[in-house]
């Protein structure tokens, strides 16, 4: 991961991009990650990976650094025989006063999560034409008058 931030994290240096840590949790390769802010009134960032090894992985951002890599937050199982191909964080405002993760996965289903408590809140049948799903974006929403 990396990250913005001021040179030695001295207000004087410049502003640039640099490496601020990394761990190998997937046993196979990663299908999605997605950045989401948490919900609590610190607003500190939170990660999500999901691979073919059927699992999700949440980061703590905040405490990644050169030392410690980036520590694992929470870690629990997607999917029992299908793999999962595609996650976004799913707004809050949408539906519900908790975090959501929407994930995909190859047998055409779309499912909510709950991260925190680590447990699947929807399950929905997604399109079943064109392929698997394997990206997700959120799409703003505009009234008829276009604005």
């Amino acid at each position: 991961m990396f990250k913005r931030d001021h040179l030695g994290g001295e207000e004087a240096n410049e502003i640039c991009w640099q490496f601020n840590g990394k761990m190998q949790t997937h046993t196979v390769e990663i299908s999605s990650i997605c950045f989401s802010n948490s919900l609590d009134e610190n607003d500190t960032l939170r990660l999500f990976s999901i691979g073919r090894d059927r699992r999700c992985f949440e980061y703590n951002v905040a405490e990644a650094s050169m030392g410690k890599g980036l520590p694992v937050e929470h870690m629990f199982y997607l999917e029992k025989e299908a793999f999962p191909t595609a996650c976004i964080w799913y707004p809050s405002a949408l539906d519900s006063k908790e975090g959501l993760l929407l994930s995909a996965n190859n047998e055409y289903k779309m499912k909510l999560w709950n991260p925190t408590t680590k447990s699947s809140r929807r399950t929905c049948l997604g399109p079943t034409y064109g392929g698997e799903i394997s990206k997700l974006k959120l799409l703003e929403e505009h009234g008829r008058d276009g604005k």
